[in-house]
């Protein structure tokens, strides 16, 4: 298509930008004439810029509307009240809110104290940094704009409660306004210098890596690089997976500490919500509800660290927990090495009532395996002649294993690898799995045909 057609679809002002001049372009002449011609065309046809502007009723800078002030203006420290007041660092202002438990205070069911061992809590949620004193531990949780995170999620609110020679002392550093996050961030870093481990509930999943992403932001060093951490969430579904559906902090207050929230709770999800709405309107009000939460989540994760430090602590088989509760502590045992104190507890599970025949069978395959590495042959395989019998084929194999290396039994070897088979037959086992057990199976099955065979020339 030649420049000159293609011109032809175009505004009359708009060929000049097209043609490529010679013979099948558009002069220079002819461009200059057209492109004047058109702009008087345009200008007749248009109208004026303003009246243009007119038209969208767009008004000038004098004539817009000042921002209205925030109504019923609150400001964190008359909202919250008892316990709140405003500090100044280096780098702004810090709402800090203070509150202290006395020894002696009871949450729920769980009384705080001065002395506590907390050696096999701390081997148990893998806290290996060696920190033994309870007064260089913070108990944290944070309230933030986002509950997924994320480098644009804010930590308006960070609590933390330690021990001293008083009790639990509850502390809580809220930005009042987002551009004073450093000054916060700065006053936790004061307040916490002497710190070595921190506690906390999801916290390695979430409050840590965002209280390190907001240091970075700010351009703050970060100063619990080496604390030590123990994340009780994970501790606490090992031990109560078994009997409770959830083990929300929340949930854990009330099935394990017997402690209910009052009115003055929020749910975790509104809290977000709750802290923009006082950013837009000014209006604090709501703020003392969310203080209240942080303030229930970490003196309850206090009381929750006591109570599984008792459970581990007392005696199990004089003490009123539920037999499950009993059981995942000697799983805790087995799992920190303590093997002896693990196979005293199973062995006492076997004694309760209420523990159900599954369950049962669960414990004997750990006792036995316990037995085993103790070289307690005559125990593990008591054990293991039940769970055989009921259909169990790990049990069936370590049978097997048993009877041909340390009886040298092959025919008793034979029969436990022969019901192995069956057993694997009639189970739900995905269908990869099962065809892998049957190979190995099977390879022992004609190993000890064959020596039964070879002893049966051999007698003859």
């Amino acid at each position: 298509m030649s420049a000159v057609s293609a011109s032809m679809r175009m505004p009359g002002w708009l060929p000049f930008l097209c043609g490529s001049g010679g013979r099948n372009g558009i002069g220079r002449q002819e461009r200059n004439n057209l492109f004047i011609g058109s702009i008087d065309q345009w200008r007749r046809i248009m109208p004026s810029l303003m009246d243009r502007l007119n038209t969208l009723d767009l008004k000038k800078g004098t004539e817009v509307d000042q921002p209205k002030a925030k109504a019923n203006k609150t400001s964190m420290v008359d909202a919250i009240g008892e316990g709140a007041r405003t500090i100044e660092n280096q780098l702004g202002n810090v709402v800090m809110v203070e509150k202290s438990y006395p020894y002696g205070y009871m949450h729920g069911n769980v009384e705080f104290k001065d002395m506590v061992n907390v050696e096999s809590i701390h081997k148990a949620g893998r806290l290996n940094n060696g920190v033994d004193n309870l007064k260089k531990m913070i108990f944290l949780d944070t309230e933030t704009t986002g509950l997924s995170g994320g480098t644009g999620t804010l930590a308006f609110l960070v609590g933390i409660a330690r021990f001293d020679d008083e009790g639990l002392k509850l502390t809580q550093f809220l930005v009042e306004d987002p551009s004073d996050e450093a000054a916060m961030l700065l006053e936790f870093a004061n307040q916490t210098s002497d710190v070595e481990a921190v506690i906390s509930f999801n916290g390695k999943s979430f409050d840590m890596p965002l209280l390190k992403s907001r240091y970075v932001i700010n351009r703050l060093p970060i100063h619990f690089t080496e604390w030590g951490h123990l994340d009780l969430l994970h501790l606490s579904r090992r031990i109560w997976r078994q009997r409770l559906a959830s083990r929300s902090l929340k949930d854990l207050e009330i099935e394990i500490l017997n402690i209910p929230r009052s009115e003055d709770e929020v749910p975790g999800w509104m809290i977000p919500e709750i802290y923009f709405n006082y950013l837009r309107s000014g209006d604090a009000s709501q703020i003392a509800n969310v203080v209240y939460h942080n303030a229930m989540d970490i003196v309850s994760l206090a009381a929750l660290y006591f109570a599984i430090t008792q459970m581990l602590d007392k005696d199990l088989f004089t003490s009123k927990l539920h037999s499950w509760d009993v059981f995942a502590i000697g799983q805790l045992y087995e799992v920190i090495g303590e093997v002896n104190k693990s196979i005293t507890i199973y062995e006492h599970c076997l004694q309760l009532i209420d523990i159900e025949q599954s369950k049962k069978l669960e414990i004997n395959s750990r006792l036995a395996k316990l037995y085993k590495k103790a070289a307690c042959w005559e125990k593990a395989k008591e054990l293991w002649v039940i769970n055989g019998n009921n259909g169990d084929i790990d049990a069936c194999i370590e049978l097997a294993k048993y009877y041909e290396h340390e009886m040298r039994d092959v025919p008793n070897a034979f029969v436990w690898t022969h019901l192995a088979e069956e057993n694997l037959e009639n189970s739900n086992i995905i269908r990869y799995k099962k065809k892998a057990i049957q190979s190995e199976l099977k390879v022992r099955r004609l190993r000890l045909e064959k020596r039964m065979i070879n002893v049966s020339e051999k007698n003859s």
